[in-house]
């Protein structure tokens, strides 16, 4: 068959670059989470060395390369895991069995939905590969009003977040309330046209 690497060059495609633990990088080098004003500065400049080298490799060799803020999954525990065995355990960065996606704020962070949302949205901004935000909340579905705040400030402040909420295993699908939403959004909010606001449905 015909060979795609030409098609590597010239920005017909790009090469992303995913990344995780830029909390547990942050902390251990200055003894504070990102989250911290005084250390945020750095975790931005961290973001903004690694985007500086995908646009010197890009000169370097015409090819598109972009940082991805990737939702790695079961990445984040084969990390831990090899962090642990090169450098032991560290308090706050490698005593756990997974490391942080991305740009993330830390799951073991006391953090209001709108101030995660708002603090990552600033990272999002540093991962032009792509990126995800996410809020986790409870069963919404007699909380209408505040599912639509949160919505709402995702549309205002956010290139892509979803809410991750938690159903009953006694429902099989999305509630009709919140697939509403999600569906009616645009129209809801007199949005003219799609949103990048999703509902996730964790069951």
């Amino acid at each position: 068959g015909e060979k795609i690497d030409k098609l590597l060059f010239g920005g017909y495609s790009t090469i992303s670059l995913g990344y995780a633990g830029l909390y547990e990088c942050v902390k251990y080098m200055t003894g504070k989470s990102h989250t911290d004003p005084e250390a945020k500065p750095f975790a931005l400049s961290i973001m903004q060395y690694m985007n500086d080298k995908c646009t010197e490799w890009k000169e370097a060799e015409n090819i598109d390369y972009s940082l991805y803020g990737t939702p790695l999954e079961s990445t984040t525990y084969k990390f831990a895991k090899c962090l642990q065995k090169r450098f032991g355990i560290i308090p706050d960065v490698t005593d756990h069995d997974y490391i942080t996606n991305s740009y993330h704020v830390n799951v073991r962070e006391h953090i209001d939905a709108f101030t995660k949302l708002k603090f990552e949205s600033e990272f999002q901004k540093l991962s032009p590969g792509g990126a995800i935000s996410y809020v986790e909340v409870p069963n919404m579905q007699h909380n209408i009003p505040a599912v639509l705040s949160v919505m709402q400030f995702i549309y205002d402040n956010i290139m892509y977040a979803e809410l991750n909420t938690s159903i009953s295993h006694k429902i099989p699908v999305l509630p009709p309330a919140l697939r509403l939403v999600s569906e009616l959004l645009p129209r809801c909010l007199n949005i003219p046209g799609p949103t990048a606001v999703t509902v996730g449905n964790l069951l």
